[in-house]
């Protein structure tokens, strides 16, 4: 596969992975305006967030079954096409309930989408190479998440929140040609989908649902944060709206230098060594931060929190590899599971640490570093006698 080959794949997929942080993020400064639209309570405009993620969980449980039996780009295809008509249609909603209709649409498009990024990493690369191109896919992604809310912000600034939607639509239909252009058509062994035959697989594997927990474990200490992030820095430490958005961005950009590093690390060192190192590096962050929660600086915190959640560019990509490489002939179903069960159990970090919110980072701090010490625990008991799966040949673009 030649340099120029690899990066267009990478382009492409990170393209096609931020579909959802855009449509989070672009449209988070516009609540407000469109509660007064809609005439209806905030609340019920931010239920489309909660409305999101039940979609992307179930788009991907039904989409990755499909795509292993039927293959990546006819699913890609549908749900590419299905979230562009989707946000098209939000354009023109004129009252709550089609506003929350065409938005679970959109995320089913969504879920159908970003299901089959990993499955198609899988399909072409494996081991450390794996490893190495999601590390680069998730760093390019997560551009979308720390410019997302300042492009929604800028749109709002010289337009309406209609226009949001409408560069969605046409993100959408652009990686669609994109995509389609890249990634040719292929002849491949049509089986029956067996939904249920390929989740048991995945989660009666020992090895590989280890390597599940012990990422969602730590993942969710960033849900935690993110959950919470607006009370740790414009409440607790009292900063203002646009010194929150830098604080915010910096953190995300963390995990973006982290994953480059880890690109690079991982041709030389192992995928789980460095998954240990990530996973034990949070846990002491998490630790550390627990211990000064209560008397530190945002200056003395900011970092902490920072390193703990750039650790995630060392766990996330490495984790993922792993778990595929027992499943190249699933790929899409187990990277279902992981999907939905990373939403699922993300959400309920986020609750517990709102549920036990008494005013101080306490709460916050011990959920981070309860999930931390838990993900690190369980990964370095489990892999003790790991035993790395038979490679697999790689497929020829």
């Amino acid at each position: 596969m030649t340099l120029f080959n690899e990066r267009r794949i990478v382009f492409i997929l990170a393209s096609l992975a931020a579909i959802t942080p855009l449509a989070i993020d672009m449209y988070l400064p516009a609540l407000p305006r469109m509660a007064e639209q809609f005439s209806t309570p905030i609340s019920e405009v931010q239920f489309s967030l909660s409305l999101y993620f039940f979609g992307m969980a179930l788009g991907q449980l039904i989409g990755g079954p499909i795509s292993d039996a039927y293959g990546r780009r006819p699913v890609i295809s549908f749900g590419l096409t299905l979230f562009g008509l989707s946000s098209l249609a939000l354009v023109f909603v004129n009252s709550i309930e089609f506003f929350l209709f065409f938005r679970t649409l959109q995320s089913l498009g969504g879920g159908f989408t970003t299901v089959n990024v990993s499955a198609t990493v899988r399909d072409y690369f494996s081991g450390k190479e794996g490893a190495r191109i999601l590390s680069l896919i998730a760093s390019i992604m997560l551009i979308a998440p720390l410019f997302g809310p300042m492009l929604g912000s800028l749109i709002l600034h010289v337009s309406t929140w209609e226009s949001i939607f409408v560069l969605l639509t046409l993100y959408a239909f652009a990686t669609l040609l994109m995509y389609r252009k890249v990634f040719k058509s292929a002849q491949i062994k049509k089986t029956k989908a067996t939904p249920f035959r390929n989740y048991i697989e995945v989660l009666s594997h020992p090895q590989a649902m280890l390597f599940v927990v012990a990422m969602i474990l730590c993942t969710s200490g960033m849900y935690t944060f993110i959950t919470t992030s607006s009370f740790i820095y414009i409440e607790h430490f009292k900063v203002s709206p646009f010194i929150f958005s830098l604080c915010f961005g910096s953190n995300v950009l963390m995990m973006m230098l982290f994953g480059q590093l880890n690109a690079k690390l991982v041709k030389t060192i192992e995928p789980l060594a460095l998954l240990r190192l990530g996973m034990l590096a949070q846990a002491l962050l998490s630790v550390l931060f627990f211990v000064l929660h209560a008397n530190g600086s945002i200056w003395m915190l900011f970092p902490i929190i920072g390193l703990y959640l750039g650790m995630l560019g060392f766990i996330f990509s490495n984790a993922i590899s792993l778990v595929l490489e027992f499943f190249p002939h699933i790929s899409a179903s187990a990277n279902a599971i992981i999907g939905v069960l990373q939403y699922s159990a993300g959400a309920l970090m986020g609750f517990v640490a709102s549920s036990l919110h008494d005013g101080t980072l306490l709460p916050i701090a011990g959920v981070m570093m309860s999930v931390s010490i838990s993900g690190v625990l369980l990964l370095l008991l489990g892999t003790r006698h790991y035993n790395t799966p038979c490679s697999h040949r790689k497929t020829k673009v």
